[in-house]
């Protein structure tokens, strides 16, 4: 009998409502099919990305509805291998950075073979909204990246993914002996790092400029700092998940450009509301804070 909690990244009294779960209601489903088929998560993230990739093809070429179908079950199978990854207990790094790199891989060629095809119809103005959703999305996708492994380090259960930075890792290999694996790991270390490792590290500087120069000398816990659920609900709509959505929305309407459009523009809109929601979190936590005085209370009241 197959136990699904085990494929869960967090106790069930810490888990918040992931908005992106809607388009893929049934995906734990998915997850108990592969489970029984013994379909190593490896090759659950390989079909991932080739989905992604033809997805692409088929925007270029016009076909609008299979490449929406196409992206949908890339989309469901990004969101198991995970899972199956927890419930075998055989995740490692290298599965880890082919997940996020495939993502980017084929989630950029999707934006700019749809940019592209619009470009061919004389709307060159699409191939720099192109540009401007894969930047807008993989820095919106870094913000939910980065709240949700601070809330996994100081709620969820030990996993490979429950790093901030991945330039500072103690378990540098993850346990790998053999010297081809150990090159490979630290192929996709270094594709990773480029990839990736600018967007953390200005997140991360933009969550300082969240708490605030006035409160940088505060101490909170990360369950205070980090643990409002109903932000993490909200910064859940930030996940590829919801890009993907809003591409095969576009795509079954006929026209997959304008979803370029609504990620460049709301969905940044979007990101910032929940920004100033949790600058906002920040000031009260730092004014419950006994240890706060009575001039910083003042200071961030006004």
């Amino acid at each position: 009998m197959i136990d699904l909690e085990k494929s869960e990244k967090l106790p069930r009294p810490r888990r918040y409502f992931n908005i992106s779960i809607i388009w893929i209601f049934y995906f734990r489903n998915v997850i108990r099919i592969l489970y029984y088929l013994r379909i190593p998560h490896e090759a659950i993230t390989l079909l991932s990305v080739i989905l992604g990739v033809f997805s692409a093809y088929l925007f270029y070429a016009g076909n609008f509805i299979a490449a929406a179908v196409t992206l949908h079950f890339k989309d469901i199978f990004d969101a198991s291998d995970g899972a199956i990854a927890r419930l075998t207990g055989r995740g490692h790094l290298i599965g880890r950075y082919l997940d996020s790199l495939g993502d980017f891989f084929s989630l950029t060629l999707v934006m700019l073979a749809i940019g592209l095809r619009a470009a061919q119809t004389g709307e060159h103005i699409y191939i720099v909204w192109s540009a401007v959703a894969v930047f807008s999305t993989f820095i919106q996708c870094s913000f939910f990246n980065y709240y949700q492994l601070s809330y996994l380090k100081a709620f969820g259960v030990d996993t490979l993914s429950s790093k901030r930075d991945e330039t500072a890792r103690a378990d540098r290999y993850g346990g790998f002996e053999s010297k081809p694996a150990r090159i490979l790991l630290d192929i996709c270390r270094l594709f990773y790092i480029i990839v990736y490792s600018w967007q953390d590290k200005l997140v991360a500087a933009i969550d300082r400029f969240l708490v605030g120069k006035n409160n940088r000398n505060i101490e909170l816990s990360d369950e205070k700092r980090y643990g409002n659920k109903f932000l993490m609900t909200l910064q859940s709509a930030l996940c590829f998940g919801t890009h993907i959505f809003i591409i095969i929305s576009a795509a079954l309407w006929g026209k997959p450009e304008t979803a370029l459009i609504f990620i460049a523009v709301f969905m940044n809109i979007y990101l910032l509301i929940v920004l100033y929601l949790r600058k906002r979190h920040y000031r009260i936590q730092a004014a419950s804070n006994p240890a706060v005085s009575r001039p910083q209370i003042k200071t961030l009241e006004e």
